[in-house]
């Protein structure tokens, strides 16, 4: 009797304290005013709010929606700085993400400005016609209202946040293939389970409503992150029919990945996310922890040892809640760090081999062989006018002498080979004109210079290499491979836009390329014919 008596009073403990915090959150519920749907009506609580194209979607060309596609109260919208006063650790990592400045990014900043203003097709409706870029890179902005002509939003934190805590934890359901921020968010009843006093009653109704993956399987899956990672320009922007300007979503979903259920979460959200793809390349298939830095692509906005400060403005600014939760020299070295696993991951995306087919005393015939061997979805993905990579060969006699280098990029002034192997999509404007500046209103048609690669496929290109009569080895060739964030000339928005200037000239700062991959072969050369190492 007495053994089930103390095995129970934990029990009946937990119980009481259960009950406790329920009752204690259902008083507050019923004291603490609160509505079902706190938005706003547009055209009555924002009279001057901008509808041009659909009368009850106040998003459009935007494909966000909200409970009855009312606009959401600015005022009521917390910042991660409120998360971060409990999620420190998941503040911390999202703090150096591109994510927490998909908006204040200076480069994505100033690409809007030239889009409104300096664009051919943007016109009266050209802020309206932003909501289309900016329902992915500033969210809460365009549920709150700001993406109108006349804005009476603001100021608060959190709509300059880009994909910001709430912006994703509110989300119910997604249409990843319809692109532009294809969200259905619960956001306009988020109210009373952010209230402190609320949480601390019971916080597992607070974990509920901000979902993690055990509440919603949703979290974790490829079509939450696809809804942003498709992009697809409406025809009111421009064009009798949509355009597609990037599928990465799509990609994976006709992937291997997807066939093995590898979702972009385990990759991307992995605190090394180039181990995880090791492994997976050893056909294993680890546990994935949680991470909130969201490592992608963007080593430039991350590079604190090669930028300095210059990265500070580069991003909009210091990070929030700077000497609150973290110092601005953590944010710096924390910085540093991201831009390390975004080079790993970029170095585990691809392999490059040397595939010889003939040699002989005039020329070198050979093949470059590129494999997406760790990308879950196209190399390059995402928006191909700007990323892009390219090869190059190279071939050195025994005294070092260049005698072939196709693929070379000039550091001084950002210029590429053009005669460069490329994988870029090329942008023609309605006039003929080459497209460089992420002008996206202006775009008339595209083509691909090369295509990228398919997950788990490879490309093959030819090179003949001409040789000097006499040349005597060994010879050495190099091949590499190289990956590139954007283009120079998308630098000269800022140049142009950027209100007030920054503190550096942007006419002196190279978009720098980072290294994918590379593999070495000699040749022992003769007067008559060569012989092949091998290669490495």
């Amino acid at each position: 009797m007495n053994v089930n008596i103390t095995l129970t009073r934990p029990l009946l403990r937990i119980l009481q304290v259960c009950a406790v915090s329920l009752a204690a959150f259902a008083a507050l519920s019923a004291l603490l005013p609160w509505q079902k749907n706190t938005g706003l009506e547009p055209g009555t609580d924002l009279p001057h709010y901008s509808m041009p194209w659909i009368q009850d979607n106040p998003f459009y060309p935007a494909e966000l929606k909200t409970e009855g596609n009312r606009l959401v109260d600015w005022r009521g919208l917390p910042s991660a700085t409120f998360c971060a006063e409990c999620h420190l650790k998941e503040f911390k990592e999202w703090a150096s993400s591109i994510h927490a400045v998909s908006g204040l990014d200076v480069i994505y900043e100033t690409s809007v400005a030239v889009n409104e203003f300096g664009s051919r097709e943007g016109g009266e409706l050209a802020t309206e016609k932003a909501r289309w870029c900016e329902s992915c890179h500033e969210p809460l902005a365009v549920m709150a209202g700001a993406t109108t002509p006349l804005p009476v939003v603001g100021p608060n934190p959190a709509l300059e946040e880009g994909a910001t805590c709430i912006a994703c934890h509110v989300v119910r359901a997604t249409e990843p293939l319809a692109g532009n921020g294809a969200l259905t968010l619960a956001i306009n009843e988020i109210h009373r389970y952010l209230d402190p006093a609320l949480v601390m009653a019971a916080p597992q109704e607070h974990a509920k409503a901000m979902q993690a993956k055990t509440h919603n399987p949703l979290m974790g899956r490829s079509e939450m992150c696809g809804a942003c990672h498709t992009e697809i320009r409406p025809s009111p922007v421009h064009g009798d029919f949509p355009l597609h300007m990037q599928e990465t979503f799509d990609e994976w979903r006709l992937s291997p990945y997807a066939a093995q259920g590898i979702e972009c979460q385990d990759c991307h959200m992995h605190p090394d996310p180039a181990a995880y793809i090791a492994a997976l390349k050893r056909g294993e298939k680890p546990e994935r922890p949680v991470s909130h830095r969201f490592v992608g692509n963007n080593y430039l906005l991350t590079a604190a040892d090669l930028l300095g400060r210059k990265v500070v403005e580069l991003r909009g600014g210091w990070v929030p809640g700077r000497n609150v939760f973290l110092s601005g020299e953590e944010w710096l070295a924390d910085l540093q760090r991201q831009h390390e696993l975004i080079l790993g991951l970029l170095e585990e995306a691809a392999d490059l081999a040397i595939e010889t087919r003939r040699a002989s005393g005039a020329a070198l015939e050979l093949d470059l062989v590129v494999t997406n061997s760790g990308a879950g979805h196209n190399l390059p993905t995402g928006p191909l006018d700007q990323r892009h990579m390219w090869l190059q060969l190279s071939l050195e006699d025994a005294q070092g002498r260049v005698l072939y280098d196709n693929g070379w990029f000039d550091g001084k002034t950002g210029e590429i080979d053009p005669d460069a192997v490329l994988y870029i999509k090329r942008m023609t404007n309605g006039d003929g004109s080459a497209n460089t500046r992420h002008v996206l209103f202006d775009v008339d048609r595209m083509a691909y210079a090369r295509p990228p690669i398919r997950p788990a496929e490879s490309d093959r290109v030819g090179y003949r290499i001409p040789l000097p009569a006499g040349v005597q080895g060994p010879l050495r060739v190099k091949a590499r491979l190289w990956y590139r964030l954007a283009l120079q000339d998308i630098l000269q928005n800022i140049e142009e836009y950027q209100i007030p200037a920054l503190n550096f000239d942007v006419g002196q700062v190279v978009i720098p390329p980072v290294l994918m991959a590379e593999t070495t072969m000699e040749v022992e050369a003769g007067s008559e014919s060569m012989a092949l190492a091998g290669g490495r």
